[in-house]
Protein backbone atom coordinates (compact mmCIF):
# COMPACT_ATOMS: atom_id res chain seq x y z
CA UNK A 1 0.00 0.00 0.00
CA UNK A 2 1.22 3.31 -0.61
CA UNK A 3 -0.11 6.95 -0.43
CA UNK A 4 -2.64 8.04 -3.13
CA UNK A 5 -0.91 9.29 -6.42
CA UNK A 6 -1.14 13.03 -6.29
CA UNK A 7 -1.96 16.02 -9.56
CA UNK A 8 -1.93 19.23 -9.60
CA UNK A 9 -2.92 21.61 -12.41
CA UNK A 10 -2.06 25.03 -12.74
CA UNK A 11 -3.81 27.45 -15.39
CA UNK A 12 -1.98 29.86 -17.33
CA UNK A 13 -3.56 32.67 -19.32
CA UNK A 14 -1.95 31.34 -22.74
CA UNK A 15 -2.69 29.99 -25.79
CA UNK A 16 -0.06 26.67 -27.57
CA UNK A 17 2.86 28.66 -27.14
CA UNK A 18 2.23 30.88 -24.53
CA UNK A 19 2.02 33.92 -27.07
CA UNK A 20 0.42 37.22 -25.86
CA UNK A 21 -3.61 36.49 -26.03
CA UNK A 22 -5.90 38.40 -28.07
CA UNK A 23 -7.51 41.70 -26.79
CA UNK A 24 -10.41 43.76 -27.76
CA UNK A 25 -9.77 47.39 -27.96
CA UNK A 26 -6.05 47.36 -27.54
CA UNK A 27 -3.77 49.15 -29.44
CA UNK A 28 -1.72 46.55 -29.77
CA UNK A 29 -2.79 43.32 -29.43
CA UNK A 30 -6.70 44.24 -30.61
CA UNK A 31 -5.10 43.98 -34.06
CA UNK A 32 -5.91 41.35 -36.56
CA UNK A 33 -3.01 39.11 -36.74
CA UNK A 34 -1.26 40.59 -33.64
CA UNK A 35 -2.43 38.92 -30.70
CA UNK A 36 -3.79 35.09 -30.65
CA UNK A 37 -6.96 33.55 -29.25
CA UNK A 38 -6.51 31.69 -25.97
CA UNK A 39 -7.86 31.55 -22.81
CA UNK A 40 -6.21 29.54 -19.61
CA UNK A 41 -4.64 26.13 -20.08
CA UNK A 42 -3.87 23.74 -17.54
CA UNK A 43 0.15 22.63 -17.05
CA UNK A 44 0.63 19.87 -14.94
CA UNK A 45 3.38 20.61 -12.85
CA UNK A 46 2.83 17.24 -9.94
CA UNK A 47 6.77 17.03 -10.69
CA UNK A 48 7.38 20.00 -8.94
CA UNK A 49 5.64 19.54 -5.80
CA UNK A 50 7.07 19.32 -2.48
CA UNK A 51 3.96 19.36 0.03
CA UNK A 52 0.45 20.49 0.08
CA UNK A 53 -2.09 22.14 2.66
CA UNK A 54 -5.69 21.90 2.04
CA UNK A 55 -8.29 22.75 4.78
CA UNK A 56 -12.17 23.12 3.71
CA UNK A 57 -15.27 23.76 5.97
CA UNK A 58 -16.03 25.04 9.53
CA UNK A 59 -14.79 24.90 12.62
CA UNK A 60 -17.90 24.47 14.56
CA UNK A 61 -21.96 24.78 14.38
CA UNK A 62 -23.69 28.06 13.68
CA UNK A 63 -20.76 29.21 12.11
CA UNK A 64 -20.84 29.85 8.22
CA UNK A 65 -18.60 27.83 5.81
CA UNK A 66 -14.96 29.65 5.52
CA UNK A 67 -13.38 29.96 2.32
CA UNK A 68 -11.25 26.63 1.26
CA UNK A 69 -7.64 27.25 1.29
CA UNK A 70 -4.64 25.42 0.38
CA UNK A 71 -0.95 25.94 0.18
CA UNK A 72 1.22 23.79 -2.25
CA UNK A 73 5.11 23.95 -2.07
CA UNK A 74 6.98 23.25 -5.36
CA UNK A 75 10.28 23.40 -6.21
CA UNK A 76 11.00 25.00 -8.62
CA UNK A 77 15.18 25.16 -9.47
CA UNK A 78 14.50 26.79 -13.55
CA UNK A 79 12.46 29.78 -11.63
CA UNK A 80 9.85 28.71 -14.19
CA UNK A 81 7.52 30.17 -11.43
CA UNK A 82 9.34 32.89 -10.67
CA UNK A 83 7.25 36.15 -12.22
CA UNK A 84 10.44 38.18 -12.61
CA UNK A 85 11.87 35.60 -14.71
CA UNK A 86 11.79 36.53 -18.24
CA UNK A 87 12.69 33.45 -19.74
CA UNK A 88 9.89 31.41 -18.20
CA UNK A 89 7.60 29.55 -20.99
CA UNK A 90 5.07 31.05 -18.52
CA UNK A 91 5.51 34.62 -18.20
CA UNK A 92 4.10 36.88 -17.63
CA UNK A 93 1.64 35.35 -16.48
CA UNK A 94 2.65 33.93 -13.17
CA UNK A 95 0.20 35.80 -11.14
CA UNK A 96 -2.98 35.74 -8.70
CA UNK A 97 -5.96 34.55 -9.49
CA UNK A 98 -4.80 31.57 -11.63
CA UNK A 99 -6.96 28.36 -11.56
CA UNK A 100 -5.75 25.40 -9.81
CA UNK A 101 -7.24 21.92 -9.35
CA UNK A 102 -5.74 19.18 -6.95
CA UNK A 103 -6.63 15.86 -7.16
CA UNK A 104 -5.77 12.03 -5.78
CA UNK A 105 -6.29 8.98 -7.07
CA UNK A 106 -7.90 10.97 -10.29
CA UNK A 107 -10.71 12.75 -7.82
CA UNK A 108 -10.82 16.12 -7.06
CA UNK A 109 -9.86 16.90 -3.53
CA UNK A 110 -9.57 20.82 -4.18
CA UNK A 111 -10.35 23.68 -6.20
CA UNK A 112 -9.47 27.11 -6.44
CA UNK A 113 -7.55 30.03 -7.72
CA UNK A 114 -4.12 30.77 -6.36
CA UNK A 115 -4.14 34.18 -4.57
CA UNK A 116 -0.22 34.69 -3.94
CA UNK A 117 3.25 33.07 -5.23
CA UNK A 118 5.14 33.49 -2.06
CA UNK A 119 9.29 32.89 -2.96
CA UNK A 120 11.98 31.88 -1.06
CA UNK A 121 15.38 32.03 -3.06
CA UNK A 122 17.69 31.10 -0.13
CA UNK A 123 16.86 27.51 -0.77
CA UNK A 124 19.91 25.39 -1.41
CA UNK A 125 18.60 21.24 -1.84
CA UNK A 126 16.21 21.53 -4.39
CA UNK A 127 16.47 25.16 -5.48
CA UNK A 128 14.24 27.90 -5.19
CA UNK A 129 10.79 27.09 -3.44
CA UNK A 130 7.77 28.77 -4.39
CA UNK A 131 4.96 28.25 -2.25
CA UNK A 132 0.87 28.97 -3.95
CA UNK A 133 -1.42 30.22 -1.28
CA UNK A 134 -4.99 29.44 -2.33
CA UNK A 135 -8.46 29.88 -1.70
CA UNK A 136 -11.45 28.97 -3.57
CA UNK A 137 -14.19 30.61 -5.52
CA UNK A 138 -15.39 32.24 -2.12
CA UNK A 139 -12.84 34.50 -2.16
CA UNK A 140 -14.13 36.01 -5.56
CA UNK A 141 -17.61 36.88 -3.81
CA UNK A 142 -16.05 38.18 -0.99
CA UNK A 143 -14.24 40.85 -3.46
CA UNK A 144 -17.81 41.65 -4.86
CA UNK A 145 -19.96 44.41 -3.64
CA UNK A 146 -23.62 44.77 -4.96
CA UNK A 147 -25.61 48.08 -6.45
CA UNK A 148 -28.88 48.89 -4.63
CA UNK A 149 -31.73 47.10 -5.35
CA UNK A 150 -34.77 45.30 -3.72
CA UNK A 151 -35.46 41.36 -4.66
CA UNK A 152 -39.16 40.03 -4.66
CA UNK A 153 -39.75 38.16 -1.78
CA UNK A 154 -38.72 34.44 -2.54
CA UNK A 155 -37.43 31.32 -1.46
CA UNK A 156 -33.97 31.14 -0.06
CA UNK A 157 -33.25 29.00 -3.18
CA UNK A 158 -34.20 31.88 -5.88
CA UNK A 159 -32.76 34.28 -3.67
CA UNK A 160 -29.03 32.48 -4.05
CA UNK A 161 -29.73 32.54 -8.07
CA UNK A 162 -31.18 35.92 -7.85
CA UNK A 163 -27.63 37.05 -6.18
CA UNK A 164 -25.43 34.73 -8.92
CA UNK A 165 -27.02 36.47 -11.70
CA UNK A 166 -27.02 40.32 -10.49
CA UNK A 167 -25.67 42.26 -13.78
CA UNK A 168 -22.74 43.61 -11.36
CA UNK A 169 -21.45 40.03 -9.98
CA UNK A 170 -21.96 37.84 -12.68
CA UNK A 171 -20.81 34.45 -11.09
CA UNK A 172 -18.70 32.08 -13.79
CA UNK A 173 -18.59 28.86 -11.99
CA UNK A 174 -20.66 25.94 -11.55
CA UNK A 175 -23.44 25.94 -9.06
CA UNK A 176 -25.78 23.43 -7.75
CA UNK A 177 -28.89 25.59 -5.65
CA UNK A 178 -31.68 23.76 -3.58
CA UNK A 179 -35.01 25.29 -3.37
CA UNK A 180 -34.86 25.66 0.53
CA UNK A 181 -37.90 26.19 2.84
CA UNK A 182 -37.65 29.81 4.13
CA UNK A 183 -39.15 32.56 2.12
CA UNK A 184 -37.39 35.53 2.20
CA UNK A 185 -38.68 39.28 2.35
CA UNK A 186 -38.78 41.89 -0.20
CA UNK A 187 -36.25 44.03 1.79
CA UNK A 188 -33.93 46.85 0.45
CA UNK A 189 -30.04 45.45 -0.21
CA UNK A 190 -28.01 49.15 0.04
CA UNK A 191 -25.14 49.90 -2.54
CA UNK A 192 -22.39 48.22 -1.43
CA UNK A 193 -23.72 45.01 0.35
CA UNK A 194 -21.24 42.30 0.12
CA UNK A 195 -21.84 39.55 -2.02
CA UNK A 196 -20.50 36.51 0.10
CA UNK A 197 -21.79 38.33 2.90
CA UNK A 198 -25.27 38.81 1.83
CA UNK A 199 -25.44 34.97 0.76
CA UNK A 200 -24.66 33.83 4.14
CA UNK A 201 -27.40 35.83 5.79
CA UNK A 202 -29.56 33.78 3.06
CA UNK A 203 -28.18 30.60 4.46
CA UNK A 204 -28.43 31.40 8.03
CA UNK A 205 -32.05 32.44 7.53
CA UNK A 206 -32.75 28.76 5.86
CA UNK A 207 -30.66 27.43 8.70
CA UNK A 208 -29.07 25.67 5.33
CA UNK A 209 -25.63 25.06 3.90
CA UNK A 210 -23.52 27.36 1.58
CA UNK A 211 -20.09 25.99 0.49
CA UNK A 212 -18.03 25.25 -2.11
CA UNK A 213 -17.15 21.57 -2.79
CA UNK A 214 -14.09 19.97 -3.88
CA UNK A 215 -14.91 20.22 -7.47
CA UNK A 216 -15.30 23.70 -7.40
CA UNK A 217 -19.32 23.70 -7.75
CA UNK A 218 -21.31 26.63 -5.37
CA UNK A 219 -23.34 24.50 -3.34
CA UNK A 220 -26.29 25.73 -1.37
CA UNK A 221 -28.64 23.13 0.47
CA UNK A 222 -32.03 23.83 2.61
CA UNK A 223 -32.40 22.57 5.80
CA UNK A 224 -35.02 20.20 4.99
CA UNK A 225 -32.67 18.70 2.46
CA UNK A 226 -31.47 15.43 4.02
CA UNK A 227 -28.01 15.22 3.66
CA UNK A 228 -25.75 12.37 1.37
CA UNK A 229 -25.63 9.26 3.57
CA UNK A 230 -21.97 8.45 2.88
CA UNK A 231 -20.42 4.59 2.22
CA UNK A 232 -18.05 6.04 4.77
CA UNK A 233 -17.90 4.93 8.13
CA UNK A 234 -15.16 4.44 10.54
CA UNK A 235 -14.49 2.15 13.26
CA UNK A 236 -11.71 1.45 15.85
CA UNK A 237 -12.48 -2.54 16.30
CA UNK A 238 -11.89 -3.86 12.38
CA UNK A 239 -15.69 -3.32 11.25
CA UNK A 240 -14.85 0.01 9.47
CA UNK A 241 -11.84 2.18 8.57
CA UNK A 242 -9.36 2.64 11.17
CA UNK A 243 -8.90 6.09 12.48
CA UNK A 244 -6.59 7.65 14.66
CA UNK A 245 -6.93 11.31 17.11
CA UNK A 246 -10.57 10.88 17.59
CA UNK A 247 -11.87 13.76 19.68
CA UNK A 248 -15.28 14.69 21.28
CA UNK A 249 -16.52 17.87 22.76
CA UNK A 250 -19.29 18.24 25.70
CA UNK A 251 -19.43 21.24 27.19
CA UNK A 252 -21.32 24.91 26.62
CA UNK A 253 -19.89 25.83 23.55
CA UNK A 254 -23.10 24.99 22.13
CA UNK A 255 -25.28 25.58 24.60
CA UNK A 256 -27.84 28.37 24.12
CA UNK A 257 -31.63 28.24 25.82
CA UNK A 258 -32.29 31.98 25.25
CA UNK A 259 -32.64 32.42 21.88
CA UNK A 260 -33.33 36.10 20.03
CA UNK A 261 -34.22 36.42 16.54
CA UNK A 262 -35.36 39.12 14.43
CA UNK A 263 -35.84 40.42 10.41
CA UNK A 264 -36.88 43.48 9.10
CA UNK A 265 -40.69 42.17 8.97
CA UNK A 266 -40.76 42.65 12.87
CA UNK A 267 -39.93 45.80 15.21
CA UNK A 268 -38.23 44.21 17.97
CA UNK A 269 -36.70 40.75 18.49
CA UNK A 270 -38.63 37.64 18.75
CA UNK A 271 -37.43 35.41 22.33
CA UNK A 272 -37.62 32.22 23.11
CA UNK A 273 -36.36 30.41 25.93
CA UNK A 274 -36.30 26.88 27.99
CA UNK A 275 -36.64 27.16 31.78
CA UNK A 276 -35.56 24.13 32.66
CA UNK A 277 -32.47 24.66 31.06
CA UNK A 278 -31.81 27.57 32.00
CA UNK A 279 -32.21 26.40 35.91
CA UNK A 280 -29.65 23.56 35.00
CA UNK A 281 -26.68 25.64 33.10
CA UNK A 282 -28.37 29.35 33.28
CA UNK A 283 -29.21 31.73 31.08
CA UNK A 284 -27.08 31.16 27.13
CA UNK A 285 -27.64 33.26 25.27
CA UNK A 286 -27.41 33.31 21.00
CA UNK A 287 -29.29 36.37 19.49
CA UNK A 288 -29.53 36.70 15.11
CA UNK A 289 -30.97 40.02 14.85
CA UNK A 290 -29.65 40.12 10.69
CA UNK A 291 -32.00 37.48 9.35
CA UNK A 292 -33.89 38.30 5.98
CA UNK A 293 -37.26 36.05 6.77
CA UNK A 294 -40.38 37.42 5.34
CA UNK A 295 -42.24 37.38 8.69
CA UNK A 296 -42.15 37.61 12.00
CA UNK A 297 -43.81 33.94 12.47
CA UNK A 298 -41.31 32.40 10.44
CA UNK A 299 -38.42 34.16 12.47
CA UNK A 300 -39.38 33.05 15.75
CA UNK A 301 -40.29 29.44 14.46
CA UNK A 302 -36.21 29.48 13.94
CA UNK A 303 -35.77 30.68 16.85
CA UNK A 304 -37.69 27.81 18.24
CA UNK A 305 -35.50 25.39 15.78
CA UNK A 306 -32.06 26.79 17.22
CA UNK A 307 -33.45 26.79 20.55
CA UNK A 308 -34.92 22.70 20.83
CA UNK A 309 -31.15 21.67 18.93
CA UNK A 310 -28.89 23.80 21.18
CA UNK A 311 -31.13 23.79 24.90
CA UNK A 312 -29.23 21.10 25.70
CA UNK A 313 -25.41 19.77 25.63
CA UNK A 314 -24.42 16.68 24.06
CA UNK A 315 -21.35 14.75 23.54
CA UNK A 316 -20.27 15.14 19.86
CA UNK A 317 -17.71 13.08 18.39
CA UNK A 318 -16.37 16.19 16.34
CA UNK A 319 -13.26 14.95 14.26
CA UNK A 320 -10.61 12.15 13.43
CA UNK A 321 -7.67 11.70 11.05
CA UNK A 322 -7.04 8.81 8.48
CA UNK A 323 -3.59 8.00 6.93
CA UNK A 324 -4.52 7.04 3.33
CA UNK A 325 -0.64 5.24 2.98
CA UNK A 326 -2.25 2.65 5.14
CA UNK A 327 -5.26 1.97 3.14
CA UNK A 328 -5.82 -0.04 -0.52
CA UNK A 329 -7.31 2.16 -2.98
CA UNK A 330 -10.78 1.02 -2.92
CA UNK A 331 -10.65 2.75 1.13
CA UNK A 332 -8.78 5.32 -0.25
CA UNK A 333 -11.17 5.91 -3.04
CA UNK A 334 -14.07 6.32 -0.26
CA UNK A 335 -12.03 8.17 2.17
CA UNK A 336 -11.48 11.12 -0.74
CA UNK A 337 -15.08 10.75 -2.26
CA UNK A 338 -16.79 11.83 1.12
CA UNK A 339 -17.64 15.31 1.01
CA UNK A 340 -18.95 18.18 3.27
CA UNK A 341 -22.54 17.88 4.52
CA UNK A 342 -22.52 14.04 3.93
CA UNK A 343 -23.25 11.80 6.73
CA UNK A 344 -20.96 9.17 7.87
CA UNK A 345 -20.83 6.68 11.04
CA UNK A 346 -18.63 7.06 13.95
CA UNK A 347 -17.73 3.65 16.10
CA UNK A 348 -15.41 3.80 18.98
CA UNK A 349 -14.73 0.93 21.67
CA UNK A 350 -13.34 0.97 25.46
CA UNK A 351 -11.92 -1.26 27.19
CA UNK A 352 -14.05 -0.63 30.59
CA UNK A 353 -17.29 0.99 31.65
CA UNK A 354 -21.23 0.35 29.47
CA UNK A 355 -21.46 0.38 27.20
CA UNK A 356 -18.14 -1.11 25.52
CA UNK A 357 -19.10 0.63 22.06
CA UNK A 358 -20.98 4.01 20.86
CA UNK A 359 -21.49 4.59 17.66
CA UNK A 360 -22.72 8.17 16.34
CA UNK A 361 -23.52 9.39 13.19
CA UNK A 362 -21.92 12.30 12.45
CA UNK A 363 -22.48 15.21 9.74
CA UNK A 364 -18.92 16.46 8.15
CA UNK A 365 -18.56 19.84 8.13
CA UNK A 366 -14.69 19.99 7.59
CA UNK A 367 -12.08 18.21 5.49
CA UNK A 368 -8.38 18.51 5.90
CA UNK A 369 -5.75 17.00 3.62
CA UNK A 370 -1.67 17.14 4.59
CA UNK A 371 0.25 15.64 1.83
CA UNK A 372 4.11 14.57 2.28
CA UNK A 373 5.86 12.10 0.02
CA UNK A 374 5.07 8.82 0.84
CA UNK A 375 2.22 10.46 3.45
CA UNK A 376 -1.18 11.20 2.98
CA UNK A 377 -3.57 12.28 6.06
CA UNK A 378 -7.34 13.49 6.45
CA UNK A 379 -8.91 15.09 8.99
CA UNK A 380 -12.35 15.44 9.18
CA UNK A 381 -14.30 17.41 10.89
CA UNK A 382 -17.98 16.19 12.40
CA UNK A 383 -21.06 18.01 13.78
CA UNK A 384 -24.49 15.86 15.50
CA UNK A 385 -26.64 14.61 12.72
CA UNK A 386 -29.58 15.54 15.31
CA UNK A 387 -31.16 18.61 13.35
CA UNK A 388 -29.48 17.54 10.01
CA UNK A 389 -32.15 15.18 8.62
CA UNK A 390 -35.56 15.57 8.30
CA UNK A 391 -38.08 12.51 9.06
CA UNK A 392 -37.97 10.21 5.46
CA UNK A 393 -40.25 7.23 4.67
CA UNK A 394 -38.63 3.92 4.79
CA UNK A 395 -35.25 5.59 5.57
CA UNK A 396 -32.94 3.68 8.06
CA UNK A 397 -31.27 7.11 8.71
CA UNK A 398 -33.80 9.58 9.05
CA UNK A 399 -36.94 7.55 9.03
CA UNK A 400 -36.81 6.58 12.90
CA UNK A 401 -39.73 7.91 14.77
CA UNK A 402 -39.30 9.94 17.34
CA UNK A 403 -35.75 10.66 16.26
CA UNK A 404 -36.11 12.95 12.65
CA UNK A 405 -37.45 16.81 12.87
CA UNK A 406 -41.10 17.06 10.39
CA UNK A 407 -40.38 20.57 9.56
CA UNK A 408 -41.17 24.51 10.64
Amino acid sequence: MSAPTIQVLVGFQTTANFGQPFQLDDAVYGLLDTGTLGGYQLVDLTDQVLSISITRGRNRELEQFNAGTASVRFKDPQRILDPLNASSPYYPYVGPRQPIQIYANGLPIYTGFVTDWDLAYDFVVDGDVNTASCADAFTVLANQNMNEWTPTAQLTGARVEAVLNRPEVTYQGPYVIKTGSSTLGAFLVSAGTNVLNYLQLVSASEQGNLFIASDGTLTFTGRAYNPVVSDLTFADNGTGLPYSKLTNAFGDELLYNYIQTQSPAGASPETTSDATSIALYQAQQYTKLDLLNSTTAEVAALGNYLLGRYKDPVLRFTGLEVQLAALDYDDQYTVLAAEITEITSVLKTFSVGTPSTVTQNVFVSGIRHNITPGSHTVGFTFESVDGNGYFTLDDTLFGVLDQNLLAF
